[in-house]
């Protein structure tokens, strides 16, 4: 990266931390221009040399986190997971999923919070449940039934969506990434558990 490049990466960083801020502080329709290039301390003019509006700030923060999380949630396996969790051990695909996470969470926060954008809840959404509906429905028949398939990528999207905006609306202090990761698998068996000893 030339210097050049690099001072454009971080002039752009800035000004994406700046809506992330200003969002939080007083809602995406009170966000302006001005008040960016302040916080990110450049002037209206070089906010202009790289955005056209605060709606392509908004976009290019989304694709940019939304890339990042989908190239770590395509390489978790739900089988090698729960097989990796019965031997006692943590599942190293998701640990990465949720390190992602909580390195951007001020980004993540805002956009899953109540100011944030509906629209990049449902992508996340899209996102967790296709990948791993695709690995479910090769060990499992009944998820190629579209319809089944359909609520099921709903449930499993939801709940995994569900815990990490508690995590986050809590500061993601609480718990480590370690520990969250065991809190999702804690969480899964608990209901398989559930469901079998009704059955029975």
């Amino acid at each position: 990266m030339s210097v050049h490049e690099k001072m454009n990466f971080e002039t752009k960083q800035a000004i994406k931390s700046a809506l992330i801020q200003q969002v939080e502080k007083v809602g995406f329709e009170r966000v302006t221009v001005k008040n960016l290039a302040l916080i990110a301390q450049i002037n209206r003019g070089t906010f202009y040399l790289h955005y056209s509006d605060k709606y392509k700030v908004m976009e290019d923060l989304q694709q940019e986190l939304l890339v990042e999380l989908e190239r770590y949630v395509k390489h978790v396996q739900p089988v090698d997971a729960f097989q990796t969790l019965k031997m006692g051990q943590l599942y190293q695909p998701f640990i990465k999923v949720i390190a992602c996470i909580k390195e951007h969470a001020p980004a993540f926060r805002m956009l899953l919070g109540e100011q944030g954008s509906p629209s990049f809840t449902q992508k996340m959404k899209t996102i967790f449940g296709h990948h791993i509906l695709d690995r479910l429905s090769v060990v499992r028949e009944e998820v190629k039934d579209p319809e089944f398939q359909q609520y099921l990528q709903a449930f499993i999207a939801s709940a995994i969506l569900g815990v990490i905006q508690e995590w986050l609306e809590k500061g993601n202090d609480n718990l480590t990434v370690e520990e969250m990761v065991t809190m999702h698998f804690r969480l899964m068996r608990f209901l398989g558990n559930v469901l079998a000893s009704s059955l029975t």
